[in-house]
Order: C-alpha cells, then sequence, then structure tokens
C-alpha cells in the first residue's frame, strides 16, 4: 500500500505534459493530433490555434499544453498563450513564473511581450499574468490584436488557451484572426446541450471549427490504474451537416 501512494505523487501536474515517456498510445494520440491540425489549416504563414471547451474541467489546457508540445516536436516555432485570464492553469503545468504575464503587457504594465521559453520542450510560454478585473476588455483590445500581429512574425504557431465558451465569451472575441478552433470535450462529463450551445454560439460568431478532440476515451480506467495517465482520442473533422443530423 506504501508503494502505491509513493507512486501516485509523482504523478503532478507537470508530469502530465506530454514527453518521451509519456505512454506510447497517448504519444501516437498527440501525432495523430498534430497531423489532423496540419492538413486543416494548409498554407504557408503562422497559424493561429484556439482551442476551446463548453465548461472547466473538460482537458483543454492540458490539450492546448500538448498539442504546444507536439508541434514543438516537429522543430516548429511554437508561442502558447494563457488567455484563461480569470482561472489559468499553463504557468503551473509547465512550473514557470505567472506574472508579468499576458494581462500586464495588454494593460501597460510592461512593455515588452512577456515570453518564457521552456528550454526543455522547446516552445514558448506567455503567462496569464495577474488576475485582471476585466479580462474580456483586455483580450478583445487593440493592444492583443498587435501583439498577435507581432508574435506571427516569429512563430509557426500561436496555440491559445482559452477560458470555457459557455461561461465567458472571451475565445469569440478572437475569432477574425483565430485560424481554426478545436473544440474539447470529455467523455462522462460533457453535456450534448452544453456542446451544442457552445457550436450555436461559435457559427454565431463566424468562428471556424477545425475538429474535436474527445478526452477521455478508450479503456481508461484499466489504463489509468497501471499508468496514472489519460488517454487522448482526436475525433473526426467538424462539418456543419453532422450537427444538423443529430438534431
Amino acid at each position: 500500500m506504501k508503494n502505491k501512494k509513493s507512486n501516485i505523487k509523482v504523478f503532478d501536474a507537470k508530469t502530465m505534459l506530454l514527453s518521451d515517456k509519456s505512454p506510447f498510445s497517448v504519444q501516437e494520440a498527440y501525432k495523430t493530433l498534430r497531423t489532423n491540425v496540419s492538413f486543416s489549416l494548409p498554407g504557408t504563414g503562422c497559424k493561429c490555434i484556439g482551442i476551446v471547451s463548453a465548461n472547466r474541467s473538460d482537458g483543454k489546457s492540458s490539450i492546448a499544453s500538448n498539442l504546444s508540445i507536439s508541434l514543438a516536436q516537429l522543430n516548429k516555432r511554437v508561442v502558447l498563450v494563457d488567455c484563461d485570464l480569470r482561472l489559468p492553469t499553463i504557468a503551473k503545468k509547465f512550473d514557470v513564473r505567472s506574472t508579468p504575464g499576458l494581462s500586464n503587457y495588454l494593460s501597460g504594465g510592461v512593455t515588452e511581450i512577456p515570453v518564457i521559453h521552456e528550454e526543455s520542450r522547446g516552445l514558448d510560454i506567455i503567462p496569464p499574468g495577474n488576475i485582471p478585473p476585466d479580462s474580456t476588455t483586455l483580450i478583445s483590445s487593440k493592444e492583443m490584436i498587435d501583439m498577435v500581429k507581432e508574435l506571427k512574425q516569429t512563430y509557426d504557431y500561436i496555440v491559445f488557451d482559452f477560458p470555457p465558451i459557455n461561461i465567458v465569451s472571451d475565445a469569440m472575441l478572437l475569432s477574425d484572426i483565430i485560424d481554426g478552433y478545436l473544440v474539447v470535450v470529455r467523455q462522462d462529463s460533457s453535456e450534448y446541450q452544453m456542446v451544442e450551445e457552445t457550436i450555436r454560439q461559435m457559427r454565431f460568431a463566424d468562428a471556424k471549427v477545425i475538429g474535436f478532440v474527445y478526452n477521455g476515451k478508450g479503456s481508461v480506467k484499466k489504463y489509468y490504474k497501471r499508468n496514472y495517465y489519460k488517454n487522448y482520442k482526436y475525433y473526426s473533422y467538424y462539418k456543419k451537416s453532422s450537427t444538423t443530423e443529430k438534431q
């Protein structure tokens, strides 16, 4: 019993990040996700990818983090931006400082974009910064648009971790500059009505949904007990007709 407890302790938030020590099925799942995202966003130039979900605890921040790591493994220049300014988690996952960060830069508290280079995983991170009283105003600001334009001169991919759409509308405020959104849903957690409402809001904002990530798919219980690591599986591209058929 003591051995089991000590094993569980070492699997903290940082350990859950994708690495060469991750289970083979997890590594392959993210390679598949990475490939499908690349095919969904053809052409040259920097691609902006928004990671969203209907509700909290669907695993969007983990998906955003690990997709960014997977893209960086191809020697792509990647920056992960924590735009969930109300309940940010990216800095904690990577064990980096949270301030100064995005909110500080957008509000004029710092003059340079606060990029952190994560040497061991080969990507850059823009942490959230101090939690602002009104994140929506910051996300929709001219400073945010100008920052993205500047980042696009340096990076191949900009991955945004947005707050859940059914809670706040921040993710939709940047729909004009996001090349494609991935919607994260979790097995035994995400409800159809909530996901349907998310898609309705995204359609209203004319947001481009390139796919769903179905989190927790597979023989999770047996595998999780052995490895303490949940599996992820990428689901097929989003088609407007599929939603219509379900209604």
